[in-house]
């Protein structure tokens, strides 16, 4: 049926209204033309990438800015189309502050290559890439490209296998941060000391579950060499031959090995460390004192924390030795780990604490904590030890093991017993729960 005149002028003037855009349109479009550009450039690098993209429908002036604004951040949420994030690279014309996209899987592996040579043209500051990787076999080889990222300040990889360093390789000259997370070195540990070694600027080093090639479990030894090196971080199943030089700047380390490699020089480690003010430690379950003859003075540190057993004779003149090599220390935190039942008599003792008693050993200590606690004899007797000698202890924090025989209720009792050296001493009370 035939639509009538005056319909048919009323679907026209629709259509026009569709294809005009409203006075309002046309008003907002004309502001935003007129922004200056660098109010323009401010408001797009604040922006998500995706939402900066999307803001060439605005107006004309905002069409192509995206592409020409500096340190734009670079972020893809999972399930992104990878070629999208090739087409924005390629199209983008400035240095790229920060790119990180979700998780990389295999079927973008070939896709990272191409991101990588980019990026190198691009002047990449920030990089940070997670490959998906189920075995050694599965690892993703990065394209060499990376060598040619110059301007990277923060490096953060994690699930695949470094390249060989190519010859005449200047280095990382401006790297600060450098963050490897299950990453594998084929070539050997060597490729790593010399990453290392060749970022001066360096100042923060995280090593996590690194991958390297052994010989009958045997480990090729290298060293981290790194003179502006403030924070260390460290986390090994296995001793992969490492070894630490010099640091002179170091303000913090985390050291988280010690449980499994007991026939390292733990003397030459902690000397190595000497600088440090604040430094996690886990002491090995052995026989015999490990830091035996330490003459390191560790009188930068502030804050220790440890992991160790003061069940074991051997663990408390460690931790003693740690003590009196630290006369400055005002915070000390320990994380108990047992190897035997509760039934067990443990070899510690009010005579042995006694025994290792100097003026000096709780001198500036302010703060106390003691976690994963059993109520041993051993502990118990640790805890009053402190309890009564620190002069100046603020806060002494008990957590008791959620498999502590004992209840709340008798250990804060005994606890209110122990004399207290410190008028100001409060002693906090807590239990584990674990699901």
């Amino acid at each position: 049926m035939e639509a009538s005149p005056r319909r048919r002028r009323l679907r026209s003037s629709l259509r026009r209204r569709r294809r005009s855009p409203s006075p309002d349109a046309e008003v907002a479009s004309g502001w935003l033309d007129s922004l200056p550009p660098e109010l323009r450039n401010e408001i797009l690098s604040r922006l998500p990438l995706r939402c900066a993209v999307r803001t060439a429908a605005l107006a004309r002036a905002w069409r192509r800015r995206w592409e020409s604004v500096p340190s734009l951040r670079i972020k893809w949420p999972a399930g992104a189309d990878p070629d999208a994030i090739t087409g924005v690279l390629r199209r983008y014309s400035c240095p790229v502050r920060e790119f990180c996209p979700s998780h990389i899987g295999e079927a973008s592996f070939r896709h990272s290559d191409r991101w990588l040579r980019l990026l190198a043209l691009r002047g990449v500051q920030t990089l940070s890439l997670d490959f998906e990787r189920s075995d050694e076999e599965s690892a993703h080889t990065l394209h060499p490209s990376i060598f040619s990222c110059r301007g990277l300040t923060v490096l953060r990889l994690r699930g695949c296998d470094i390249p060989t360093m190519p010859p005449g390789f200047a280095g990382f000259l401006t790297l600060t941060k450098l963050s490897l997370f299950n990453v594998g070195f084929p070539d050997g540990p060597r490729e790593l000391e010399a990453l290392i070694a060749a970022s001066p600027l360096l100042e923060e080093l995280w090593l996590l579950f690194i991958q390297v090639p052994d010989n009958n479990g045997e480990y090729l030894q290298w060293e981290i060499q790194a003179p502006k090196l403030r924070y260390l971080f460290i986390d090994q199943l296995l001793d992969y031959g490492w070894e630490i030089s010099d640091l002179p700047s170091l303000e913090e380390a985390d050291i988280n090995v010690a449980m499994y490699n007991t026939h390292r020089d733990f003397v030459k480690l902690m000397t190595g460390l000497g600088s440090t003010k604040k430094l996690k430690f886990a002491i090995p379950p052995e026989d015999v004192n490990v830091v035996e003859g330490l003459s390191c003075q560790f009188n930068n540190l502030k804050s220790l924390s440890l992991q160790t057993s003061l069940h074991l004779f051997s663990g408390a003149l460690s931790l003693f030795c740690l003590l009196r090599n630290a006369p400055n220390l005002e915070v000390l935190d320990i994380e108990l780990y047992d190897l035997y039942s509760v039934e067990e008599d443990g070899e510690v003792d009010s005579d042995f604490l006694n025994a290792q008693w100097t003026d000096d050993l709780f001198s500036n200590l302010i703060r106390v904590g003691v976690t994963h606690l059993m109520c041993r004899l051993s502990e118990m007797c640790f805890i009053k030890f402190i309890l009564s000698k620190a002069r100046r202890l603020r806060e002494f924090h008990v957590c008791l093991d959620e498999g502590c025989p004992k209840s709340n209720e008798d250990a804060v009792t005994e606890f209110v017993k122990y004399r207290r050296a410190s008028p100001r001493a409060k002693v906090f009370f807590s239990r584990a729960e674990y699901d």
